[in-house]
């Protein structure tokens, strides 16, 4: 049986969703983003995640936030949508542009906590009212952590509530953790194209085909900040992620309004990977390449996840 306890984390709350044994278990911050906090299989914490309140609320590497109306840069902060224009606060000093949005610390509520058997579910809502000069259009976003023995998936949600078209975007920003460094972790991509960018992390509007991971192989010290264009058929895009602490194989959904573009991240830290989906490119308030366009009463929603494998001993052999 699963079930749902609540624990002080400094000001804020930590909403623990964990199997009466303990594990598996995930945690949210939910005045902070809804971010997911912790994710453990078999006693093995996957997440490089903000470890005290203070890390958390300076968000410095944006770890398991949820990131809307837009991921990724927006450049200049800038953008016009139904012939007026608006401008973005520029919280990314080293591109000169906007970045992830504004939902990172947002604050959502926990609207249920399912629990059963075989598996449990924290749904969490924000309803933004269109305050802000930058981005004056209305709608609630929903995410639902879900978890299901060593299965876990990530379904988020948007409901445009005003009486306007919106522009919107959304994506997931978890950071994986499976070995000592991003060294030592082994990578596998599907088949992708590259977004080509410019010296500020913009697209060129090029897509180059990338390969370097079609086979599981070390990361070594490969170096990654790039968005990747999904090339292959089928409903769903794949990643596989190991260490000595187990594999992760990753998943979103690919179709309209889903998961079209991919981000892989691994930060100068070198601890630990990102995998991000994204519903849209990067700028897409300028390309449209994925950007969703809501109109009154309407809803998008995409799912991802993963199922963790444990690593294989000397006994599993035997």
């Amino acid at each position: 049986m699963y079930a749902h306890h609540i624990e002080p984390f400094g000001p804020f709350t930590r909403h623990i969703l964990a199997h009466e044994s303990g594990s598996p278990s995930f945690a949210v911050i939910p005045e902070l983003g809804a971010a997911l906090q912790s994710l453990r299989f078999e006693g093995v914490e996957v997440l490089d995640s903000d470890q005290t309140p203070e890390e958390a609320d300076a968000n410095r590497w944006s770890k398991g936030r949820l990131l809307f109306p837009f991921p990724n840069r927006l450049q200049d902060g800038a953008y016009t949508w139904e012939g007026r224009s608006y401008q973005f606060p520029l919280n990314d000093p080293g591109t000169g542009n906007a970045l992830h949005g504004f939902g990172l610390n947002k604050p959502f509520e926990v609207e249920a906590a399912e629990l059963g058997a075989e598996s449990g579910a924290l749904i969490c809502s924000y309803a933004y009212d269109g305050s802000l000069e930058a981005y004056p259009f209305p709608f609630i976003f929903e995410a639902v952590y879900e978890l299901s023995g060593p299965q876990f998936s990530v379904t988020l949600r948007c409901h445009n509530t005003g009486d306007t078209p919106i522009p919107f975007g959304f994506g997931w920003h978890p950071y994986f953790r499976l070995d000592d460094t991003a060294d030592r972790m082994s990578l596998q991509l599907p088949a992708l194209d590259m977004v080509g960018i410019d010296e500020r992390m913009i697209p060129t509007g090029k897509f180059y085909p990338y390969d370097e991971f079609a086979v599981l192989r070390p990361l070594g010290a490969t170096v990654l900040d790039n968005c990747f264009r999904a090339t292959v058929d089928g409903p769903e895009l794949r990643v596989t992620l190991a260490g000595s602490r187990g594999k992760l194989h990753y998943w979103h959904e690919l179709g309209p309004g889903k998961y079209p573009f991919l981000q892989v991240f691994t930060p100068p830290h070198r601890q630990s990977v990102a995998i991000e989906p994204m519903s849209c490119n990067i700028d897409a308030f300028h390309n449209g390449q994925g950007l969703l366009r809501l109109l009154p009463g309407e809803r998008a929603e995409a799912r991802c996840g993963l199922r963790y494998e444990a690593p294989q001993t000397d006994l599993d052999g035997l």
